[in-house]
């Protein structure tokens, strides 16, 4: 960390001697960009800060007790909600010590345990445990280690003996906030019926392991998982419902408008704060805060602002994938909602003849807003999960519009049943059709064929090029559009030019390869490769049959390339009639260019080098 601050202050001191210096008034972009000689100094300082907040790898943090061969005694308290799965549970610990033999020893640091199911947990309960601590997996696909060293959890045990502790430990306002969360996820299985009850769990308090592998599956192929991530569309939902009802029960709006903002956070809190739920929440407080004092909410403002200070608070959200994906999406909102809805209206007014109608808006509201997030998501989707889901420009504009009463009526009756369950029940009725719906139009739209493109591995430096140009079109658009109609002519020549290149270089190709191609006769063809023929043999099917090599590389390989089919790099057989050297020469990198599916030896492997 001191590295890179000493770093920093190298560059912001050559950078007062610049900007003190004639050498300033060479660069006249300086005085028009005077923050991009900064940009340097905070990319240091940001590197300072990232190494600053590292964990010490010594004996008094739990790091340093990775991957013993031996088992060691934990002592700690838990200090997250229990996440149960179906064969196990897993438990974060806030660790205070660690015996290895010789009694405690105090120690910071967090633990992931895996422990055995149907036992019940509470935030707060003091525990021991017995096991191996592990350094977190990963592998090329996903790396564990990376995904838990941004919630600071650096140990993980896959199995440990548990022994409870009298006592509790832990923030009394987060026992209430945890205990309050699992009292609304049992009441909603009470009144909801599965599937139902656990999509709505995900939906509004973030508990989504209760959904089965193949509904789960289904979300992600018709690319509506969104729905059951608490995200920014659920978090506009719940601020509007909290500003009109406080707005409406205090008969104030700016202070309805700071009661708004304490739920908001309590209720981010509540479903788990990922970094995407907290961007949601921050975003939507200053957005209310901007509404109150009568400024206008400027949205790369906001974005950059929201997410400078989550970079503060933890360095490593930059590199949360669900963070990336929101940050993404509401910078696509903010680039091309607007547009994208003239655009819709422009077209029901020249067909109407009249302003926008109501198609217009819903069409905007359920289409157009899901393309403007998407189109900026779209390149991370492809690198992070080699997949794109062309259904799900379908898929959402027909589930989408039910979501706000899935939330509304969901909640309303979850929180209903907590003081009256019988009319919790009741509202619970209403609320299941439309959760109903999302499921079952959900797992339809997933049995689309071939609803999902599967790619295989996208290279980063496609991913930034991608960003970059739709950066560059969207903010120079007038410009280019205005370079388009200047160089209107010249841009036809060169497309017609193009075309008829295009269209002469197929033509060539394509008579090439079929003049190469099996064509129902049988030909024997002597190729000149060196001291020594090879013989090529082209059976009326197509199939490609080589004898020998010869002694010369280059003669064999340009003899081979201008009789084969030009779309073909193989050979069907490659027979050896003869070890002598003359003879395999060229082979041993004609192989390779040319390879042969079948090989037929004959003579003694040892007789050359080459053969060997």
């Amino acid at each position: 960390a001191w590295a890179w601050t000493l770093i920093a202050l190298a560059f912001f001191i050559l950078y007062i001697f610049l900007r003190r210096s004639q050498l300033a008034a060479r660069f006249s972009f300086l005085n028009t960009f005077p923050f991009i000689p900064l940009l340097p100094i905070f990319f240091f300082l940001g590197s300072a800060y990232y190494q600053a907040r590292q964990p010490n790898t010594d004996a008094f943090h739990l790091i340093f007790y990775n991957d013993r061969s031996y088992d060691l005694l934990i002592t700690g308290y838990i200090e997250d909600a229990p996440d149960y799965r179906d064969t196990y549970t897993n438990l974060t610990l806030n660790v205070e010590a660690v015996d290895s033999g010789d009694g405690d020893l105090p120690v910071s640091g967090h633990l992931l345990v895996r422990v055995d199911p149907n036992e019940t947990y509470e935030y707060g309960e003091r525990l021991r445990l017995r096991g191996k601590l592990k350094t977190p997996p990963e592998n090329e696909e996903f790396s564990y280690r990376d995904y838990l060293a941004r919630q600071g959890i650096h140990s993980y045990m896959t199995t440990a003996e548990v022994t409870r502790l009298p006592g509790e430990d832990g923030n009394p306002i987060y026992r209430l906030i945890y205990g309050f969360k699992e009292q609304l996820v049992a009441n909603t299985y009470k009144i909801f019926p599965d599937p139902e009850a656990s999509l709505l769990s995900g939906i509004l308090f973030g508990v989504d392991t209760g959904l089965p592998k193949k509904l789960q599956d289904a979300f992600k192929t018709t690319g509506t998982a969104h729905i059951i991530a608490i995200s920014g569309f659920n978090i506009a939902i719940i601020a509007g419902l909290f500003f009109r009802f406080f707005k409406w029960t205090l008969k104030n709006e700016r202070l309805g408008a700071i009661f708004a903002v304490i739920f908001v956070f309590l209720y981010a809190f509540l479903v788990g704060g990922d970094p995407a739920v907290m961007r949601a929440a921050i975003m939507g407080s200053l957005s209310l805060f901007a509404k109150q004092v009568g400024r206008r909410n400027a949205g790369f403002n906001t974005l950059a602002v929201v997410a400078a200070l989550m970079a503060l608070w933890n360095p490593l959200t930059l590199w949360d994938v669900g963070f990336q994906l929101s940050f993404f999406a509401t910078m696509g909102l903010i680039l091309y909602a607007e547009p994208l809805s003239n655009i819709t209206i422009r077209f029901f007014e020249k067909i109407t003849k009249q302003e926008a109608t109501a198609v217009a808006n819903i069409i905007n509201d359920n289409v157009m807003l899901t393309l403007a997030a998407q189109i900026m998501t779209i390149p991370l989707m492809l690198y992070y999960f080699h997949r794109f889901s062309w259904i799900s420009f379908i898929a959402n504009p027909f589930i989408l519009p039910v979501q706000p009463a899935v939330m509304i009526l969901g909640g309303l009756a979850v929180f209903v049943s907590l003081i009256l369950q019988p009319i919790g029940q009741l509202l619970a009725w209403v609320a299941w059709p439309f959760a109903g719906y999302t499921i079952r139009m959900v797992e339809f739209f997933a049995k689309t064929p071939n609803g999902v493109i599967v790619f295989g591995d996208v290279p980063l430096w496609f991913i930034y090029m991608t960003y970059t140009s739709l950066l560059l079109v969207t903010f120079n658009w007038s410009a280019i559009q205005n370079w388009f109609k200047s160089a209107a002519s010249s841009l036809r020549a060169i497309a017609l030019t193009l075309a008829f290149s295009i269209a002469f270089i197929c033509m060539i190709t394509f008579w090439s390869a079929s003049a190469k191609s099996g064509d129902g006769q049988f030909h024997i063809i002597f190729l000149e490769a060196g001291s020594a023929d090879a013989i090529l043999i082209q059976t009326p099917q197509g199939r490609n049959v080589l004898i020998n090599g010869g002694a010369s590389t280059s003669e064999l390989s340009d003899e081979l390339g201008r009789r084969l089919p030009f779309f073909t790099r193989k050979l069907d057989w490659l027979i050896i009639a003869s070890t002598d050297e003359d003879q395999l020469a060229a082979l041993p990198r004609v192989v390779e260019r040319y390879v042969p599916e079948n090989v037929l030896w004959s003579g003694n492997v040892q007789a050359s080098f080459s053969a060997r």
